[in-house]
């Protein structure tokens, strides 16, 4: 499933699941700025490479809204947490192996963001539904 589709559907659910209620506006806002800074981040990097100051730029920008997400939203759940936890470390794997590589064609780039898409999807049910 295309990454565009798989958030298009997630993001229906935290809007009719009724948990994004508990969420302020702002963290809402939050979730959004990093799902999609998550989305450009991937489509610049594998358009224009993972050594790219374009990646790289684009990187730096969805750390920031991360950052900006936990200052908006409430504690996470204990699962959010390690979910958090697991993500941050295959994002860095990925980053590391996508450079090492020079190519997000490379085999080990691919299997390396496959998987960082599948623990971005994790954190996305445990953390952006609560």
């Amino acid at each position: 499933m295309k990454l565009a589709t798989v958030s298009a559907v997630l993001s229906a659910l935290l809007l009719c699941s009724g948990a994004a209620s508990a969420a302020t506006a702002a963290c809402q806002s939050a979730r959004i700025q990093v799902e999609i800074s998550h989305i450009q981040r991937v489509q610049a990097c594998t358009a224009q490479g993972p050594n790219s100051p374009i990646c790289q730029q684009r990187q730096q920008v969805e750390n920031v809204y991360w950052q900006l997400m936990d200052a908006q939203c409430p504690a996470p759940t204990p699962q959010c947490s390690v979910n958090r936890q697991m993500y941050n470390i295959v994002s860095q794997q990925r980053a590391m192996k996508c450079q090492q590589a020079g190519s997000s064609t490379d085999p080990v780039c691919q299997a390396a963001m496959q998987q960082e898409q599948a623990s971005f999807l994790q954190v996305k049910v445990s953390c952006f539904l609560q």
